[in-house]
């Protein structure tokens, strides 16, 4: 199973990801297994690029930059319950 990075839906989230210099777009880059134009028949308003990635190669790429930037702590532990407030919106976990 190869992720995607793009597509119909995700293209112009990845594109707005990447302009404000996120690293989606760069670890999708160096970890494409196949580039590929979508809608190509129709018009270009409607074209968007979709990357399939190796997931594991993904995986580590995105690992490694993340533990690599500054001021930024990764903590890693099992959520096991949703703590919610008075909304039902989500307040903590557990």
């Amino acid at each position: 199973c190869n992720p995607a990075v793009g597509g119909a839906g995700k293209s112009q989230l990845v594109h707005e990801v990447d302009a404000l210099g996120g690293e989606m777009g760069k670890v999708a880059d160096r970890t494409y297994v196949q580039k590929r134009v979508l809608n190509r028949s129709k018009g270009p308003a409607v074209w968007s690029l979709r990357a399939q990635t190796d997931k594991h190669e993904y995986s580590r790429e995105m690992k490694q930059v993340l533990e690599q930037t500054e001021n930024l702590s990764l903590r890693e532990a099992m959520v096991v319950d949703l703590e919610l407030g008075p909304n039902d919106e989500v307040v903590g976990v557990v």
